[in-house]
């Protein structure tokens, strides 16, 4: 009888010890490109929103880039819907699984991402998009420029310096104010148009909009 009751001692024992090691295990911090060494671990990892949908189940899918090297990306697996947009810079806490020969973070629960900074909160000239392309492209982007040849739902957004200029399209259901010559600041999505090939801001989505600005 004492040898059962010193089992159960010992039993909880273990379990209370199990309970506190958990306390003191944090998921390891990583980077896109460690992803393949750390299989059914958890992580946490960071980067730059390029892609995201709902799937028909419920769950999200979000595609995440190293933003100092776009060529490395990783697809989140998330229960549920996390409230994210093209351009967010975002931290993801999940597991590491392999899903069709493609790497994956397995994310729980929605709380688990974490926005660390939206991408609405950094504004920046023409001349930024033309020079380092690839760090934007696919995101939504805040630039400012001067209004130069407008055209029904269409105009060239040109730097101040006269060097470079992009075509804006937007949407008559977007906020827009604006006319010929003004400086304005544009929230929109940075593409590339295959058909044209040239590159383009679109304003489409409920956050993006064109503004006059105060300089």
């Amino acid at each position: 009888m004492k040898f059962k009751y010193l089992i159960i001692f010992i039993t909880i024992g273990l379990l209370f010890a199990l309970y506190v090691l958990s306390l003191f295990t944090h998921p390891v911090i990583i980077s896109l490109s460690d992803i393949s060494s750390y299989t059914d671990q958890q992580v946490i990892i960071q980067g730059i929103v390029t892609d995201y949908r709902t799937t028909a189940y419920g769950s999200q899918l979000i595609t995440i880039a190293d933003s100092l090297n776009r060529t490395n990306s990783v697809l989140l697996y998330i229960e549920g819907e996390a409230p994210v947009e093209y351009g967010d810079t975002i931290q993801a806490t999940g597991e590491v699984q392999q899903y069709k020969n493609q790497w994956e973070i397995v994310v729980n629960n929605p709380h688990s991402i974490i926005v660390l900074q939206k991408w609405d909160h950094l504004v920046f000239p023409l001349w930024e998009l033309a020079l380092h392309p690839d760090n934007y492209l696919n995101t939504n982007v805040n630039v400012t420029g001067i209004v130069t040849t407008p055209s029904g739902s269409s105009f060239l957004l040109t730097s101040t310096d006269g060097k470079y200029s992009i075509e804006v399209i937007y949407q008559s259901s977007c906020p827009h104010q604006f006319s010929k010559d003004d400086t304005v600041t544009v929230k929109a999505r940075f593409l590339y148009d295959t058909a044209t090939c040239r590159f383009l801001l679109s304003v489409t989505q409920p956050t993006h909009g064109i503004w006059r600005s105060a300089s």
